[in-house]
């Protein structure tokens, strides 16, 4: 999704729909009663205008933080799209989490800096002379150890310090991921559908169907 202007937004967000909320049993209104449009079919409707405000104050936060060089994460764990976001953050050199987020990942960064080094070791010790010399068993022991780190951290390979800026896809899932960035004092941009529970502590907040691969590509 791109837009030149604010008019060509909006239409780019209705056309990808990124204004469905959630259903109205699902709806928390203290949260987010000032971006809802109305309700249809007991679906909440976000008032497309009011994402394309909010898209466009985070996109200039993402882009900042690029320019001057800083180290973003991307956490999210869609599965409809993980490929994708994962193939654009690979194409634009931004490093991501795709899954659960290990808790304790931003308020104990030293213990898990350890686990990312181990992998990165791992996986170079894989591609060397030393490794066709063991057995075949002790060959997949070493693999399967990989991808176990892997299917984790394989998105964070360099990052050898906590993040400049988080990326959350989902707050309301993610919520404990968002506390321990507050807690950690991690500047963040949050997409949250209207099922988000709680108030976040951040003036970055994209209220927005969180199903949708497109409010992700525009911000990045």
């Amino acid at each position: 999704m791109s837009g030149t202007n604010t008019e060509a937004l909006v239409k780019a967000i209705v056309d990808n729909k990124l204004y469905l909320g959630t259903p109205k049993a699902n709806y928390f209104p203290k949260v987010t009663d000032k971006m809802i449009l109305s309700e249809k079919n007991k679906q909440i409707v976000i008032d497309p205008a009011k994402i394309a405000e909010l898209l466009e104050k985070a996109k200039e936060v993402v882009s900042t933080a690029k320019k001057e060089g800083k180290d973003i994460v991307v956490v999210f764990d869609k599965e409809a799209f993980r490929g994708d976001v994962e193939n654009l953050c690979e194409s634009l050199g931004i490093m991501y989490l795709n899954a659960k987020v290990p808790s304790g990942f931003f308020t104990n960064f030293d213990t898990f800096s350890k686990r990312i080094h181990s992998m990165n070791k791992l996986r170079k010790y894989i591609e060397s002379d030393d490794f066709l010399k063991l057995t075949k068993k002790e060959q997949l022991m070493k693999k399967r150890e990989l991808k176990k780190l892997e299917d984790i951290y394989k998105g964070v390979t360099k990052l050898n310090k906590l993040p400049d800026l988080v990326v959350v896809v989902d707050a309301e899932y993610y919520l404990n991921t968002v506390d321990e960035l507050e807690k950690a004092g991690i500047d963040y941009v949050a997409i949250a559908n209207t099922d988000l529970s709680k108030w976040l502590n951040t003036d970055n907040l994209v209220v927005a169907n969180t199903n949708s691969y497109e409010s992700v590509s525009y911000l990045l």
